[in-house]
């Protein structure tokens, strides 16, 4: 370990694909960047559709496969089929790398890792950003029985196993041990998302940048991010309108990709604000500090979906390192990250008035726009990837010593 540790970073769920530009995608990539920037050396292995990843340099992709005909939708064999060719492919890579320490991103039927550890005597950490069978219902499709019965086994084998868990979110730890699926509270560390606080404090060209989109008198709302089912950034389009008739130099940026886009861009053209609102689409993370170094207002809008919300937004925290006044729905871990009138104005979800008037205050409110901002960019002090990896390599390098704990207190003993 003088040169530093050998970590496995897995990845055993076939829906993550790391070539989409998805928040995960960022939290992977941040990760194994604040690693080897420690001086670690860091392997990736993750089932994965597409084979090559750019963004990645040690790495290797296991192919997934459905079964023949309509199997794959009742049983789960895929799954653990998946698992025991990680279980292989760690042993074989272990022969080269000698890992120090597998740090598994939780996913269903997954358990080739924490097989892998038990076998080659390697510490394993659990990386778990959500519940995943609950949410399956919610956000796609419900699993069949089966499949539910099958997840259900395997993930209860995996939280027990695994020798330490980093839960996203303080809700997802209470839902950990609610539900009895851990025992012993100290297993789990919390630690939220993070930002590259550097990045989005860099200096750009606001006028040249706004001109080049054809917003220089505008007064710019921005969303970032995902475009999925659990935000509700219908509810900004809803309110646009009425943030209009009070703002009339209200612009709305739209960045990102996803299932809820095409619904998106049907309520702009109902509501005839086609021409302020512009949908830019996916574009590469190293450009969002420049998108939000002209935006006015950030929102980040969230629905209730009639479950605990568990996540924790990566674009809350870049929204704090850019500085940028925050209108924000009130829940989940967002409350607690975001201060309201402090570092944000915090809303109920679904109150779409209460929006709108949290972004026409804030129009109207020079003042208080620079006083959130400037709370908002010493409290992302907290929240940077350094400080996320410093953590980490904490429960690393404790979960390594232990068993030398263990051998020098016998030998004292």
């Amino acid at each position: 370990m003088a040169n530093g540790l050998s970590v496995l970073y897995l990845i055993g769920d076939r829906g993550l694909d790391l070539t989409k530009g998805e928040g995960y995608r960022i939290h992977v990539l941040k990760i194994i960047e604040g690693l080897k920037k420690n001086g670690h050396k860091v392997f990736l292995l993750t089932i994965n559709e597409n084979p090559s990843l750019p963004e990645f340099e040690n790495y290797r992709t296991i192919q997934h496969k459905y079964l023949r005909l309509f199997f794959h939708r009742f049983f789960p064999f895929t799954g653990t089929i998946n698992s025991i060719n990680i279980l292989l492919q760690i042993l074989r890579l272990n022969k080269s790398y000698q890992f120090d320490i597998i740090h598994e991103r939780f996913g269903l039927y997954s358990y080739g890792g924490i097989l892998a550890s038990k076998m080659l005597h390697i510490p394993h950490i659990t990386e778990i950003n959500g519940p995943g069978i609950e949410e399956k219902k919610l956000f796609t499709k419900d699993l069949a029985y089966i499949q539910k019965f099958t997840a259900k086994v395997i993930r209860k084998f995996c939280l027990k196993n695994t020798n330490h868990i980093v839960a996203v979110s303080n809700n997802l730890k209470t839902f950990l041990i609610g539900t009895r699926l851990v025992k012993n509270s100290s297993k789990i560390t919390v630690l939220p998302n993070a930002a590259d606080v550097g990045a989005f404090n860099k200096h750009f060209n606001v006028r040249d940048t706004k001109v080049s989109l054809g917003l220089e008198d505008k007064f710019v709302i921005a969303y970032t991010g995902t475009l999925q089912v659990w935000y509700a950034i219908e509810d900004v389009v809803s309110a646009f309108p009425s943030i209009l008739r009070e703002v009339p130099n209200a612009f709305l940026l739209i960045v990102g990709e996803g299932q809820a886009r095409e619904k998106l861009e049907n309520l702009v053209h109902l509501y005839g604000i086609t021409d302020r609102v512009k949908f830019m689409g996916y574009i590469n993370h190293s450009k969002i500090p420049e998108v939000l170094s002209i935006t006015n207002v950030a929102v980040a809008p969230f629905k209730e979906l009639g479950m605990t919300f568990f996540g924790s937004a990566i674009k809350i925290f870049e929204y704090l390192s850019a500085g940028k006044p925050i209108v924000a729905s009130k829940i989940g871990q967002i409350a607690e990250v975001l201060q309201d009138n402090f570092t944000a104005l915090l809303v109920t979800p679904g109150h779409k008035e209460e929006l709108a008037n949290a972004i026409i205050r804030l129009a109207r409110d020079e003042q208080l726009r620079n006083y959130l901002a400037k709370n908002a960019k010493m409290e992302a002090q907290k929240y940077s990837w350094d400080k996320y990896t410093d953590r980490l390599l904490d429960i690393y390098m404790t979960l390594i010593m232990e068993p030398q704990r263990h051998v020098l207190q016998n030998y004292a003993d």
